[in-house]
């Protein structure tokens, strides 16, 4: 919740009067979800290599902070021999697992992380080469043409051929999880992660590099499909959070172009459509109760006054006609966007 900006909420009377800065401390700081997306992986060799999301997966400015929520929908288990654990007496232990040939292992798609990747003196670099959104220009770009005519480095998920020596620090700090299904991994928005494709998991395996975090568990039971691998990820940011401006593949931009360069938060209260649904404070599931004295409580004990009522029972309302009216008129427009820039990249890589 910290990069979330819960360094803003509820501070006491001294502290909001010592904040000289340009953020003011405001009671009104939520969580809402910048963007979720469903991915599955099987046994194809491509992955995206080491990365940051850029505005297509995580559509707010470089500047605002956010939280990644990877959850595992399937069991990714990380077998390997020989680790030494800590005992509570602090003494060293051996954990073996049963799989010790690499043929032996059954193989997996999973999820690697850069840890401090976010702090790393060579970031900027690190965002040049992918291009990512701290390298975009503060108007934004006008037009596909001119999108691929400015964007720095040579795509998000090319680091490993475009800038060897930052693969290699990337490397270096690499963790691999073990993970069961419902297994959720909380990271920085910033934090540099990729995917482990089934066959690099299996030569991972044996040779056992990789740092494992957390100890192995109990073999997993066998998923639905074995060779395919589900995960669920869903990007908080706080409300205040600002969608870029320019040219974009952005649904809400896509459906009225006023809702770029505004914040979450007055993107929903403009459009009356939950375009990024409030999860946090607090997030209203059914009709409210009424007290004896006649005002409104919740279940959890809190009162919420009557605007904030009615802001929370019209985004959940809203969410049905943003799904079936507005949502695929913008994706409609979405697939156009996408098929044009897609086709300036092969005239300009045909032209190379």
């Amino acid at each position: 919740l910290r990069a979330g900006g819960a360094e803003y909420m509820n501070l006491s009377r001294e502290q909001k009067l010592r904040r000289n800065g340009p953020r003011v401390a405001d009671d009104s700081v939520n969580l809402r979800i910048c963007r979720d997306i469903f991915l599955t992986k099987d046994d194809d060799p491509y992955a995206c290599g080491w990365h940051v999301d850029d505005a297509g997966f995580w559509p707010s400015v470089a500047e605002d902070p956010g939280v990644n929520a990877w959850v595992a929908l399937d069991d990714m288990p990380w077998p390997r021999s020989g680790i030494q654990l800590k005992s509570n007496s602090g003494s060293k232990t051996t954990a073996t697992t049963t799989h010790r040939d690499a043929d032996d292992i059954p193989p997996v798609a999973t999820f690697a992380l850069s840890l401090g990747s976010h702090r790393a003196p060579w970031r900027h670099r690190a965002y040049e080469v992918t291009g990512s959104a701290h390298t975009h220009p503060p108007e934004g770009y006008a037009s596909a043409a001119d999108l691929i005519r400015r964007r720095s480095g040579s795509g998000t998920c090319n680091v490993r051929t475009s800038a060897p020596d930052l693969y290699e620090k990337l490397e270096s700090n690499k963790v691999v999880y073990d993970l069961r299904r419902g297994d959720v991994i909380f990271h920085h928005r910033w934090v540099f992660h990729r995917t482990v494709t089934t066959s690099e998991y299996r030569e991972m395996a044996r040779r056992g590099d990789g740092e494992v975090q957390p100890p192995p568990q109990p073999p997993a039971a066998k998923s639905h499909n074995e060779k395919i691998f589900r995960r669920y990820s869903i990007r908080y940011s706080p409300g205040t959070a600002v969608v870029p401006p320019g040219y974009g593949v952005e649904p809400s931009v896509l459906h009225d172009d006023d809702n770029a360069n505004r914040t979450l938060d007055d993107i929903v209260a403009r459009s009356g459509r939950p375009w990024y649904p409030k999860v946090w404070p607090h997030v209203l599931k059914r009709k409210p109760l009424q007290s004896s004295s006649g005002r409104t409580s919740r279940r959890d004990g809190t009162g919420a006054s009557e605007e904030e009522e009615e802001e929370e029972e019209e985004e959940i309302e809203g969410l049905g006609k943003l799904v079936h009216e507005d949502m695929p008129r913008a994706e409609e427009l979405q697939r156009k966007r996408k098929k044009e820039i897609q086709r300036l990249l092969s005239m300009r890589g045909g032209q190379q």
